[in-house]
Parts: structure tokens; sequence; C-alpha cells
């Protein structure tokens, strides 16, 4: 699950670098455009990492729950 959260970190950091970048290498670019379809891919990749360590954590619980269940028995 920590896996997913550093890979949100770093779509969100790379990114910012290209915002940043873009802006000099081909400074004909529409950077409002760019910005938009930059925010949309780490948006979508925070989605899914958040989702993914959600129902990790649900799994868990649902795991330890079932566990102490079998233990009172």
């Amino acid at each position: 699950m920590e896996n997913n959260l550093l890979m949100s970190i770093a779509f969100s950091v790379f990114g910012m670098l290209l915002i940043f970048g873009l802006g000099f290498v081909f400074p004909t670019i529409n950077p409002y455009i760019v910005i938009k379809w930059i925010i949309i891919v780490c948006g979508a990749v925070f989605v899914y990492t958040f989702l993914v360590y959600l129902f990790g954590a649900l799994r868990t619980i649902k795991i330890f729950r079932i566990f102490k269940k079998k233990s009172k028995k």
C-alpha cells in the first residue's frame, strides 16, 4: 500500500516539474491546456491510490475481525 502512496507523490512532483519545464522548452504551447491535463492525470492517479489504500485498510479490518471471531470459539 505504501508503494501506491509513493507513486501518487511521484506523479504529483513529476506533474509540477512538467508545468515548470514545459514553459521553457515549448513557449508557444498554451500553458493552461497543459496544466489542465497534468492536473487530470495527477488527480486520477491520486484517486486510484486513495481507493487502493481504502480498500486495503477495509480488507485488513475484515480479516482481523474474522480471526478475532475464530479465536473466541
